[in-house]
């Protein structure tokens, strides 16, 4: 069975080509004034270079079908059909030549012919040499479009069997190309900005005197009676503004003309508009009228239509009416036309004359040039005589010398291979040596000369794969006193520490041991061991190596480490969790005091994970500020005198977390100050509601961290919680631990003295506990101090204690403070301190910590 494929790409693109001949047959681009362009013949030559001579002219047959039954479009289109036969005809015996060209004789000749054979019947003058320059313009146009669209577009991949040549542009082509659309496009730009120029006279030649006549006109008319329209003033009238840019009409509102300065339209006769189509236009007090019938001929139907302007006279029931001629615009829109038309038609002869002259001494020098290159390695090695060209343009010249002196260079080029051989051997040497200062650098630490963490890496990935049935020991080692020496003594002595250090612990390093620095302070010894034993032994000779003082910049520096083990494979498999296990019995070590290694054991674990998850839970509360106060009453003789607000935390998903849990690790991770600064303004927002709702006025104490010290804002966030909350700064008491004095005590005596200034109340809490000194008493205008639970507990009944106390009342007394002793839970412990002489009794005997609407409560009972 025959089978044949009818949809295929070559098909396609015939009826693309039919579809747009016919659609572009029965639509022309019309502008005003009848000027229309067609752009048929775009797809009719793309049709006959494409598909043949018979496709072209089938195609143009049928596009009669489509097109106006008018003389001029059928006689018009009859014209394009020869035009296709007539260049079709000059390319059927194979011969060579540029389509445009072709078409170009063709309107020289034939062309010419027929169009003053059918323009001449209904245009004379300049309006039949208009017609026939656009319609040639036309047509140029659209061969150069439909010869560029064959030059550039890829045509061939619609066709099999290499039916159509591949596209192969020529420089003579491209440079012609360029120079007639150069010429064309602005001559067609140049019409069409004519044509609105001629248009736009309309609006700024005659529109004002046109109004200014009838404004005139009407106030003239503005007295006259009605039998005034029977005589002849109003001939006159129109006689005298009349002008030679246009005619003027009155009639009635029945359109009874009663004068007029236009033979056209008669006086006394009724004149009918039905004769003329009515066009509106951009100007909206003005229409174009234009005399029905000559479909066929635009340019004649617009030369005899009109411009018209009408108002109504309205006290006499008539209308003035102004006709400005439209062939006065067509005349002057031809004239330009045809001017310009001369003038590009010399241009482009001039500019083709100096294409082709350019493109000729191109292409000589082009192809003498291929010719002297062709084969040129060999004609080099057979000692060929090459003679190069002289060309006339600059860069070819250049390009010839480069040639030359390239063709010269290559023999020498052939000697100097064997010195280039040397330096490339010695350059590989180089190459080897840089390789292994780069593998240096990669693997090893520049400050210490020890292996880094890449090495670490590959080096126990390396043991766990080599001996998996073998231990070793993984011991993580922390400088302590790193920090204080950067920021104590400087940076270089840090460095020299770290150098040190190294040497230190390099004279450990065996074939079992192997020692890294990871980075700043942390070294790690891998081990590798039979027995944990051995691992004590090597702990040994570690802590001799930092028993004796570093010796920096004059200084005797005893260094301490914190030191964490953790052992393969019981602690881990891999790399990372040997590591995360060293280092987490290593902060172990830290929090001990350092200078005690640790093993890894899986509480410690815990502690890390619990550590680990109260910290990440921890910053999310302060951001959303997930916490609350509780409050815990101070007794004087039975009466709140004072209360302390302490901070509580509930999370969604760790329940309730013990402060004492969660502050340590605020302090640590930089927390405590955005905690501190949410206490203070929640304490003093809450205490000043409760004065105002009439409760009893009493300070409340807040607790505030050591570190609120090293901070240059204690200030100004007091003062920041007093201005929110608006509460008087003697309701309010900052309690501080005495471990703020250890450090910078003028710097601190300096803070607390401008907290003085605003007002606020200074409190020491947990005096005595483990910094008591007693300077900072004298030193600081200190109004109070908390005597700690540990002094208090079971104070009945151990004397030491009892004496103690009396003796920091005494003393307190003599200094003006008021004491608070806190953690009471016994009748015993509450009679012995009033006993005493005790300010402020606190404690679970009186009142947990408790919320704020209990302490409402309480306040409303101890009134």
């Amino acid at each position: 069975m025959f089978k044949h494929k009818i949809w295929n790409s070559e098909n396609f693109l015939f009826i693309l080509l039919l579809g747009l001949i016919l659609l572009s047959s029965s639509f022309n681009v019309s502008f005003i004034y009848g000027i229309s362009f067609t752009f048929t013949s775009i797809f009719l030559f793309l049709m006959l270079r494409l598909f043949g001579l018979p496709h072209a002219v089938i195609a143009g047959l049928l596009a009669f079908l489509l097109i106006p039954h008018h003389f001029s479009h059928v006689t018009q289109h009859a014209l394009l059909i020869v035009e296709v036969l007539f260049v079709g005809a000059f390319f059927l015996n194979g011969r060579k030549a540029k389509m445009f060209f072709v078409d170009i004789l063709f309107w020289m000749t034939i062309g010419f012919v027929g169009l003053l054979l059918i323009n001449q019947t209904y245009l004379i003058g300049n309006a039949l040499y208009f017609q026939i320059g656009k319609t040639v313009v036309n047509g140029l146009f659209n061969v150069l479009i439909a010869d560029m669209l064959l030059a550039y577009v890829p045509f061939y991949k619609f066709f099999k069997n290499n039916k159509i040549s591949r596209n192969n542009v020529s420089i003579h082509q491209f440079l012609s190309h360029i120079t007639f659309i150069s010429i064309i496009l602005p001559f067609f730009f140049s019409v069409m900005t004519n044509v609105w120029n001629t248009k736009e006279s309309l609006d700024q030649d005659n529109i004002f005197a046109v109004k200014h006549s009838v404004s005139l006109i009407q106030k003239e008319m503005l007295n006259w009676k009605t039998e005034d329209l029977l005589t002849n003033k109003v001939s006159d009238l129109v006689s005298h503004y009349q002008a030679n840019d246009f005619d003027v009409v009155i009639s009635d509102l029945d359109n009874l003309v009663y004068g007029s300065s236009t033979t056209n339209i008669p006086t006394r006769t009724v004149n009918n508009w039905n004769d003329y189509d009515v066009l509106n236009t951009s100007a909206t007090d003005f229409k174009v009228i234009l005399p029905k019938g000559d479909e066929g001929y635009p340019i004649r139907k617009w030369s005899g239509g009109y411009y018209l302007f009408s108002d109504d006279i309205k006290p006499l029931s008539m209308k003035v009416m102004f006709l400005i001629p439209i062939s006065q615009y067509q005349n002057q829109l031809y004239n330009i036309f045809l001017e310009q038309l001369g003038y590009s038609v010399i241009f482009a002869i001039f500019i083709i004359m100096f294409v082709q002259t350019v493109s000729r001494i191109f292409m000589t020098n082009i192809r003498q040039l291929t010719l002297a290159t062709t084969h040129l390695p060999q004609k080099l090695v057979q000692n060929e005589t090459i003679e190069w060209p002289q060309g006339h343009v600059s860069e070819l010249r250049l390009l010839s010398k480069n040639l030359r002196e390239m063709a010269e260079k290559l023999a020498e080029l052939f000697r100097e291979s064997n010195s280039m051989n040397s330096k490339l051997k010695e350059q590989t040497e180089q190459l080897i040596e840089s390789e292994f200062r780069l593998n240096r650098l990669a693997f090893y630490d520049v400050l210490t000369g020890l292996p880094n963490r890449r090495h670490f890496q590959d080096y126990v990935q390396s043991l766990i794969y080599n001996q998996t049935s073998s231990q070793f020991a993984v011991i993580f080692i922390d400088i302590n006193q790193f920090k204080q020496v950067n920021d104590t003594i400087g940076h270089m002595a840090g460095d020299t520490l770290l150098q040190l250090v190294a040497d230190h612990l390099r004279t450990l390093n065996n074939d079992r041991r192997q020692i890294f620095r990871l980075s700043g302070d942390e070294f790690v010894i891998v081990f590798s061991i039979e027995m944990k034993e051995e691992i004590h032994e090597m702990l040994k000779q570690l802590q001799d190596e930092f028993s004796a003082p570093f010796s920096i910049q004059g200084h005797l520096l005893y260094v301490t480490a914190s030191i964490g083990i953790s052992v393969y494979p019981e602690d881990g498999k891999d790399i990372d969790s040997l590591l995360k296990c060293a280092d987490i019995a290593m902060y172990q070590s830290k929090e001990k005091g350092g200078n005690v290694a640790h093993f890894f054991n899986e509480s410690m674990r815990n502690k890390y994970d619990n550590r680990l998850l109260i910290e990440n839970s921890l910053r999310l509360a302060v951001d959303r500020g997930d916490f609350v106060l509780y409050y815990q009453p101070k007794y004087r003789l039975g009466k709140i005198t004072s209360m302390e607000a302490l901070i509580r935390w509930i999370d969604p998903e760790l329940g309730f977390v013990s402060p004492g849990s969660f502050i340590p690790i605020a302090e640590e991770i930089g927390l405590i100050l955005k905690i501190d600064r949410w206490s203070l303004i929640e304490a003093c927002k809450q205490n000043k509601e409760w004065q105002d709702r009439g409760f009893p006025k009493v300070p409340i104490s807040v607790n505030i961290s050591a570190k609120q010290f090293q901070q240059d804002s204690l200030v100004s966030m007091v003062k920041e919680a007093l201005d929110i909350s608006g509460i008087d700064p003697k309701y309010i008491k900052l309690e501080i631990t005495e471990s703020v004095f250890i450090k910078n005590l003028d710097h601190v005596a300096s803070i607390i003295k401008q907290l003085k200034d605003i007002g606020v109340k200074i409190s020491i809490d947990d005096f005595g506990k483990g910094y008591s000194s007693l300077y900072p008493l004298l030193q600081l205008p200190i109004d109070e101090i908390k005597i700690d639970r540990q002094f208090i507990s079971d104070i009945d009944q151990n004397m030491k204690k009892s004496r103690l106390v009396q003796s920091i009342l005494s003393m307190a007394k003599g200094l003006q403070l008021n004491v608070v002793a806190e953690g009471i839970e016994t009748n015993g412990e509450k009679n012995t301190l009033l006993q005493m002489g005790c300010d402020e009794l606190q404690g679970y005997l009186f009142s947990r910590p408790i919320n704020a609407q209990e302490i409402e409560s309480l306040l409303l009972n101890k009134k």
